[in-house]
């Protein structure tokens, strides 16, 4: 099984931050920071998931870019749960409802603050966000969760199996390629000593004729 880089980079995420079994998919992208890091930030709210997008990162249009990376985001987490690499614990509770937002508190029904004192509206129809001087920070967009599945990056916490753990710890080479790896330094080793006893037993064969 081969993976892109940016599919490495968000299972090697999983593996160091999801030590714990208690914490959700959302948890552990917020510790890593990695969509922050691309200017993504998601909120689930009330059933409904808010995508801001960082006017520093993306041209409207290009917000394209940012579905493109969550798209893959949702379908590896598809595949690596179906392979069972992960396991997502349904019965567990968590309550995370943000990433890539620093703080989020409520001010009333509709409006939000983060730490930095930036102000996140979900109203219907006005969903944005603001920075600190009234402008717009991010471009706005939500979807039901029909429409972007993310629920359960939020809702559940999961546990990686120690056959992901593996996978990274040997730079994503299966089993095969490892015991392969392993016995063709063996067999140059074995070429090399073979070697070095040749070229000693030469030179103890020419000292002796000099002598």
């Amino acid at each position: 099984m081969t993976f892109k880089k940016s599919e490495k980079e968000i299972i090697k995420t999983m593996v160091k931050y999801g030590e714990k079994n208690d914490k959700s998919l959302a948890e552990v992208l917020n510790e890593s920071k990695l969509l922050e890091k691309r200017g993504i930030a998601i909120v689930y709210q009330s059933g409904m998931l808010y995508v801001f997008t960082d006017k520093h990162h993306y041209d409207y249009e290009d917000s394209n870019k940012a579905f493109s990376y969550i798209a893959e985001l949702m379908s590896l987490v598809t595949m690596l749960i179906d392979n069972r690499y992960i396991v997502i614990n349904h019965i567990a509770n968590s309550y995370t409802n943000t990433i890539g937002v620093n703080g989020f508190r409520g001010i009333n029904p509709e409006w939000y603050q983060t730490d930095r004192g930036e102000r996140i509206c979900l109203a219907d129809r006005n969903v944005n966000w603001f920075d600190t001087n009234g402008h717009q920070k991010c471009w706005p967009f939500h979807f039901s969760n029909n429409e972007m599945p993310l629920a359960h990056f939020f809702n559940s916490p999961f546990s990686v199996a120690q056959e992901l753990r593996d996978l990274v710890k040997n730079h994503f080479k299966t089993e095969e390629q490892v015991r392969f790896d392993k016995q063709q330094r063996l067999t140059w080793i074995s070429i090399a000593v073979t070697g070095f006893i040749g070229l000693a037993g030469l030179i103890i064969a020419l000292i002796s004729l000099c002598n």
